[in-house]
Order: structure tokens, then C-alpha cells, then sequence
């Protein structure tokens, strides 16, 4: 039985569950149908056995005694929470002035709803940078409304599908409490400069002329992990030659970015490609501000500092590699300290050193990542494997059910993922690995 068969049964689906630092609201959102409604539910301490108390309850994960309990576990609150949206949605989705961009829905109980109008609104807007802030040669045209990383279509064209990712209403609830609303329009300014003034490149997808923000369409962003899961639950492998390219691509993209714009991108991972109308991979989220934990390389925990030096190759040529040296000096932070996540990357970003200081050592921290992603991709990993996942050193690179995958590929991605930095394989090499692979294949 699912959490949310009330809504599913609409057609609709619940999408975010979070809740205030007071610990007195639990907000939800849902969409579906071309609606996208935030839903509220308030503690009321008179009456503590009402539905939206008890739910406030147990989201904040408050010990109530007695009858006053709130639910036996956070999955049936959360069953009961969108049993609760449910419940109200057929009416409430069909009031005039739910489309209004500040209009959430408060629940009393089961069937009972009012259209309320938030009050912080006001700063979410203010909170915006004007468009004169952003260093970019060309126009930007902004249209109102909502949404986040999403699927999205114009009111008018609702055919027409376009990728939506910013800062919807729903994230400033999240987190302008904590301040992070602030640093995360501070991320989306500098990464839209980044790929603003980036060389263009056919895998890496181009800046936005347009932020759009729209009510959903309900389907998702095409990105490999969904062709993953739609083909293992069809018993289906990807074809290799699909698979070929798509390495070929997620290499290309990545030595574009060391290579020729000079910088890193932090989050290389099978999600952060989506596919293009010809199935080509293009490189997305250029935020540079977290990594993914299924992805990264151990070197980048915030202990090490890098530096590059001269030595001989084997056939006595001059190369280079880089002195690992582990930090022993006092506490150190070189991110905000409202970032969120508590992997060492949240406090100290090598990679805003290294960019600078030892290049190298940012390549093959993304060489890894690079790596794990190709490891991902042949083996058709779903979501479900890392469920569990703390470290990037908790997932063990195993080759179960690929015996359709060559041997050859698969020692080229063990070359990306050695422990050891200096031992991988050169983001060049792996380019040139897999051009000849393709072309051979082709």
C-alpha cells in the first residue's frame, strides 16, 4: 500500500513534506493536472488531538502523552498527511484564486480547507536579484509564477516542454529560516555567469535566455537515471552503443570544462545529464556548491590540501602529479556557514583551491566521479542501491549482471576510480578512449 494512494487515485502527486524551526507548521506540496498547491497545517495547542496538531506533532517528532500521541511512525503521518491533501484537493484545486503565486491551502481536517494568502510572500519576491545584478551579454525576460528543477510548459503551449530550475516559493519556506535562501539566489547568479561566459560546447547545455517560472506539467526531467529504471523494470539492458556514446559524452563535457573554460563542476553525476530529442547527453547544474555522496571522490572531504610537482614518467618524459598532504592546522571554512549537509565539502570546498592552486588535483577528483558515473550507467543502477549510502566509500563498484559490458570498458572505468589520485587514468586519455570506442563500434 502506498502513502499516497488518495492522491494517485487523482492523478496527483505529492511532491514535499517540511515543516517551520518553531515547530509549530508542516507544509506540503502537490501537484498534478496543472496545478502545483503548497498546503499548511497548523498546531493549535486548545486543541491537541486535531488532525493538523497531531500531525505538526509528529513531523517535528514531538512526545505527546496519552491520547494526545501523534502517529506509531513518520510513515503513517506522512500517509495520513496526504490522505489529508486528498482529501481537500478536488475542491480547493478549483478555486479562482489558488493560482495566486502567494496562496497556500491550510487543512483543518479531512475535507475542510481555506485559501489563505502568505504573508511572507513580500520578502521571497525582495529576496530575488533584480536582473541588473547578472554579468551576462544578452537579455533575460522573466515571467511569473512558480516551480524548482522541473518539467515545465507555457500556459499557452502546453505542448511545448521546457527545464525549469530556481528558487520557487516552496524552497524559500524551506529555508529562509536559515538563511540559505539568500546563498542559494547567490549560487543560481554565479552559476548562470559561469555558463554565460563559458565556450559553448554540444554537451553542455547553453544558458537560459529565459526564466520561467510555471505551474508543473507533472512529468519529469528526461535524465539517463530514468531510461536506468524504465529499462530494468522492463528486463531490458541499454544498448552498448547508447552506452558508448554516452560516456563518450559525459567525458567530452567534463574535459570542456577543465580544458578549455579552466573550472570544475562538483556534481557530476548520471542525474545531472538530461537527454536531448537525439538521446545526447548534455550537462546540466552548475550551482558548484555541493557534491553528490554516491559520486565523490574521497579525496575531497575538506583534509586534504594539494599541491602539483615535476617528476619523470616511466619512459623518463617530464609529467607532472600531485603531493596529497593531509591538514593538521585549526578548524577551517571556506563555505557559508548556513550551508546545509554535513559532508566535509559543506565546510571546506577543495575544489575552490585547487581550481586555482593544482588544476590537476580538481580533474582527478572529477575523474572519479566521471568514473562512478560510467560504473552507474553500465551497470543500470537504480535508486534503490544507494538508499542506504553515508559515504562515497560505502558503495562497492561491482559488475553483477553486466556481462554484456566488455572487459576492456570496464578496466577503463577501474582506471577512473582508484583510490589512489595519482594512479587514475587522465581525463584526456579517457576522452581518447572512448572516441576510439565509438568510432570502432559505429
Amino acid at each position: 500500500m502506498s502513502e499516497q494512494d488518495g492522491l494517485q487515485a487523482l492523478g496527483i502527486t505529492g511532491e514535499w513534506i517540511w515543516g517551520d524551526n518553531a515547530g509549530t507548521i508542516a507544509f506540503a506540496q502537490a501537484f498534478g493536472k496543472d496545478r502545483t498547491i503548497i498546503f499548511r497545517l497548523s498546531l493549535d495547542r486548545d486543541e491537541p488531538e486535531a488532525l493538523p496538531s497531531q500531525l505538526v506533532n509528529c513531523y517535528h517528532v514531538r512526545d505527546v502523552p496519552g491520547p494526545q500521541a501523534p502517529f506509531p511512525n513518520r510513515r503513517s503521518m506522512r500517509a495520513a498527511l496526504w490522505s489529508a491533501v486528498a482529501s481537500v484537493w478536488p475542491e480547493c484545486s478549483k478555486a479562482p484564486d489558488v493560482g495566486e503565486p502567494d496562496a497556500n491551502v491550510d487543512i483543518f481536517n479531512y475535507g475542510i480547507w481555506k485559501i489563505c494568502r502568505e504573508r511572507l510572500f513580500n520578502d521571497y519576491v525582495d529576496l530575488l536579484l533584480p536582473l541588473n545584478e547578472l554579468s551576462i551579454p544578452h537579455p533575460i525576460e522573466t515571467l511569473g509564477g512558480r516551480g524548482c528543477t522541473s518539467l515545465v510548459h507555457r500556459a499557452s503551449d502546453p505542448v511545448s516542454k521546457l527545464v525549469f530550475k530556481g528558487i520557487d516559493f516552496r524552497t524559500f519556506l524551506d529555508t529562509y529560516e536559515s538563511g540559505y535562501a539568500q546563498e542559494e539566489v547567490m549560487i543560481f547568479k554565479r552559476s548562470t555567469e559561469l555558463v554565460t561566459n563559458m565556450l559553448r560546447h554540444p554537451n553542455i547545455l547553453p544558458p537560459p535566455r529565459t526564466l520561467v517560472t510555471i505551474s508543473k506539467s507533472g512529468a519529469s526531467t528526461p535524465v539517463p537515471r530514468r531510461k536506468f529504471e524504465e529499462s530494468n523494470a522492463a528486463g531490458q539492458r541499454i544498448p552498448l552503443l547508447l552506452k558508448a556514446r554516452w560516456c563518450h559524452q559525459m567525458a567530452a563535457a567534463l574535459a570542456h570544462t577543465h580544458f578549455a573554460a579552466c573550472t570544475y563542476h562538483m556534481d557530476i553525476k548520471p542525474g545531472n545529464f538530461v537527454l536531448d530529442e537525439d538521446l545526447n547527453l548534455v550537462s546540466i547544474d552548475w550551482e558548484q556548491s555541493d557534491a553528490p555522496v554516491t559520486t565523490a571522490a574521497p579525496e575531497i572531504d575538506g583534509t586534504w590540501d594539494a599541491e602539483e610537482v615535476q617528476g619523470r614518467a616511466a619512459d623518463g618524459k617530464p609529467s607532472k602529479s600531485v603531493r596529497y598532504t593531509k591538514y593538521q592546522g585549526p578548524e577551517r571554512r571556506n563555505m557559508p556557514e548556513n550551508r546545509p549537509g554535513d559532508n566535509g565539502w559543506n565546510v571546506w570546498n577543495s575544489f575552490l583551491v585547487w581550481e586555482k592552486k593544482c588544476p590537476k588535483a580538481s580533474e582527478l577528483a572529477e575523474v572519479f566521479s566521471l568514473g562512478r558515473s560510467m560504473w552507474m550507467l553500465m551497470r543500470q543502477c537504480s535508486r534503490d542501491d544507494f538508499e542506504d549510502i553515508e559515504t562515497t566509500e560505502d558503495i562497492v563498484e561491482d559488475w553483477t549482471s553486466s556481462d554484456d559490458i566488455p572487459s576492456h570498458w570496464k578496466d577503463a572505468v577501474k582506471g577512473c576510480l582508484k583510490r589512489d589520485p595519482n594512479r587514475r587514468t587522465g581525463l584526456r586519455d579517457i576522452l581518447i578512449f572512448w572516441e576510439v570506442t565509438q568510432n570502432n563500434l559505429n
